[in-house]
């Protein structure tokens, strides 16, 4: 039994379920000084400063082949699969446990992720209860940086060039726009709209106030008038 560390779509229970059944979790994990990248597919790449949020799994050596299979990992040529395997000694991991393995990727691009591919991996977040920010923050830089090596390019053919997942930003901002007006947006809307119908079909409303009060007072003195006189008004 080991203890690995997933930080893309094996995040999500449901697929793992599938992949390897006999897999515990474990909860959340927070590998400091470490960074996660998009390459069309996630990777960690070491840089000081940045940390990555990720969920533990207990595997058996079968879990572990599995995983192997499924992140393209050669085991007799590390550096020709997808991923290569890493062990980490740490003091921090559950259960008195010490080392810690995850993937790496050997490519280096930057891509973003497909929009299907990230949906596996916000629901691994949230089976996980890690913050989205942190995966936001990854998928914006992998369109920022956006610099395909032959290698994405030729994942994305053969995945049949899948939409891409959006930034953040753009969807956020689409969001605030299409939100609907607050309680107190829709009254203070109402008062306004009420506000310009008196000014559309009061007659007075558009006069000046000094020359509106002398009207009002020149009518005064006229109602006034006829009532000394005793004319009925």
């Amino acid at each position: 039994m080991s203890i690995y560390l997933a930080y893309g779509s094996n995040l999500c229970v449901r697929q793992m379920a599938i992949r390897c059944p006999n897999a515990v979790p474990l909860g959340p994990y927070v590998l400091q000084n470490a960074r996660l990248v998009f390459r069309g597919v996630a990777d960690v790449i070491v840089e000081k400063g940045f940390e990555v949020h990720g969920g533990l799994w207990r595997i058996t050596p079968e879990c572990e082949r599995a995983l192997d299979a499924y992140e393209g990992f050669n085991p007799d040529h590390p550096e020709r699969g997808m991923y290569q395997k890493e062990i980490l000694t740490l003091a921090d991991l559950p259960d008195g446990e010490d080392e810690l393995m995850l993937y790496t990727m050997n490519s280096t691009g930057i891509y973003p992720p497909s929009y299907y591919y990230l949906n596996v991996i916000k629901e691994g977040y949230r089976d996980f209860g890690l913050p989205m920010k942190p995966l936001n923050v990854a998928v914006e830089h992998s369109h920022d940086e956006r610099a395909p090596s032959h290698i994405e390019r030729q994942r994305m053919r053969r995945m049949g060039r899948p939409v891409l997942a959006a930034r953040p930003s753009v969807l956020k901002a689409r969001k605030a726009e299409e939100r609907k007006p607050s309680k107190k947006e829709r009254k203070a809307a109402k008062k306004t709209a009420k506000r310009q119908h008196y000014v559309n079909h009061d007659p007075w409303a558009n006069v000046p106030g000094e020359q509106h009060r002398r009207k009002v007072m020149n009518l005064t003195d006229w109602l006034r008038d006829r009532k000394s006189s005793g004319d009925r008004y």
